[in-house]
């Protein structure tokens, strides 16, 4: 790993010209990206943004072997709790940028471009994405995406069939399997199945919560069914998943989707993907049932729609997308010839709810909790964690019977009608 950090202004400028990135005699602005707390995602040491006056930017990375803690970049004064004071392995950066580019060549645009990767020097320079905003931010600042939910259908559909065993013969699909191989892509474990607000009592939520939170803990439907997610999440090798695939992860603005921070992705189980984005649509849904005093409650509830609007898009897409490229390919594959793809959307829907419960679950306390939720008084966030966390314990005692998006999206709305805030069952559980 580097001996020498380029921290000047001066060291980046001359580093890019002899990469090539600029030419030599562009005039060059460079701007430190660190104090930026909206554009700075991930674990680097330095960042920058260049712009130069022929009308190209690009942002340059450069990580180094030290540890460093997410807690003071959160934004919203939350640190990652499964993320604070990790160490990272700048040797394993050769993963996360093969991850971007593979996904740019299943969907091209869906992650940022790499123009280049400097591994001993642990640099990476890439598009300029500081046109776009994090999806978190944006969700509660009640800004519509009109196209999120085609863009995010689409990529979940040709990543998992162009990195399963769907499109590849099996000697290929381990091939990539093995190379994608990446030791951080258990590092959410834990978090998830251990110290996760459903899963244990560790974590501090406001003691309003407890009984409805005591019931999952005690549920034993809800409990195997986490273990059964867990020994999916470690044995399924099913597909190239990010694995973090949340709204912190996710950068837009009207018409640009780009998905980031790659460092956990690998091989599993697709509906972990599928579960950790869709718990964010929902932690977002239910967390405008708490007031900030800051929107009247007919601009609440319209944005509500939209969400959910997006979350359906989301779902139908990809399984239309799917169904066609396995309609296209299945003349040269025996295993699309005898697929039930009705069948496999529904297993896969399955789970992605129980991951949804999962995931939920494992941002509504202390540490780990979610911005949605982390903008609102401390007063206000109890009654849209009392209806998580009845979302929760509904999905994962659920047994199959959610067949199609629309029946979550339903329940989502039915939530604050058939649980008023402070009715008796929210407090007795």
């Amino acid at each position: 790993m580097p001996e020498t950090i380029l921290s000047t202004n001066a060291q980046v400028e001359a580093y890019l010209k002899d990469k090539g990135i600029f030419p030599q005699d562009t005039v060059l602005i460079v701007e430190d990206l660190r104090a930026i707390k909206e554009s700075v995602e991930g674990f680097v040491n330095t960042i920058y943004r260049i712009r130069g006056d022929n009308g190209h930017s690009a942002v340059m990375k450069q990580v180094a072997a030290l540890p460093i803690s997410r807690a003071e970049e959160q934004g919203d004064g939350q640190p990652d709790a499964h993320l604070q004071d990790w160490t990272l392995d700048p040797g394993r950066l050769r993963n996360e940028i093969s991850v971007l580019i593979f996904w740019n060549s299943v969907l091209p645009g869906i992650c940022p471009e790499i123009y280049l990767f400097d591994e001993p020097r642990g640099i990476i320079v890439m598009e300029d994405l500081s046109h776009l905003s994090l999806l978190r931010y944006e969700f509660s600042r009640m800004k519509p995406f009109p196209l999120l939910g085609e863009r995010l259908g689409d990529f979940f559909a040709h990543n998992l069939f162009y990195s399963s065993d769907l499109h590849m013969t099996r000697f290929r699909r381990k091939t990539m399997q093995d190379f994608f191989e990446n030791p951080e892509y258990t590092a959410l474990e834990p978090f998830l199945f251990e110290d996760c607000a459903i899963v244990s009592d560790h974590r501090v939520m406001p003691e309003g919560t407890w009984p409805l939170r005591q019931s999952i803990l005690t549920n034993s439907a809800c409990q195997t069914e986490i273990k059964r997610l867990r020994q999916l999440f470690n044995t399924s090798r099913e597909c190239l998943i990010h694995t973090d695939l949340h709204s912190s992860n996710i950068m837009v603005d009207e018409g640009t989707v780009k998905i980031i921070d790659t460092e956990f992705a690998g091989f599993g189980p697709i509906a972990q993907d599928f579960g950790r984005l869709t718990a964010s649509f929902c932690l977002n849904y239910l967390s405008w049932l708490g007031d900030d005093g800051s929107y009247t409650p007919e601009a609440r509830l319209a944005y509500q729609e939209s969400v959910l609007d997006i979350l359906e898009t989301m779902y139908t897409r990809f399984e239309s997308t799917f169904q066609s490229l396995c309609q296209e390919n299945q003349a040269d594959s025996y295993v699309l010839k005898s697929l039930d793809v009705e069948g496999y959307l529904r297993s896969h829907f399955v789970d992605a709810l129980s991951y949804t419960a999962l995931n939920a679950g494992s941002r509504i306390a202390d540490r780990g909790l979610c911005y949605d939720l982390a903008r609102l008084p401390e007063t206000e966030r109890i009654y849209p964690q009392q209806l998580i966390l009845i979302l929760c314990q509904t999905l994962l005692t659920s047994d199959g019977r959610f067949g199609h998006i629309t029946e979550l999206t339903a329940l989502l709305r039915k939530l604050p009608e058939q649980y008023p805030r402070n009715s008796e069952f929210l407090t007795k559980g």
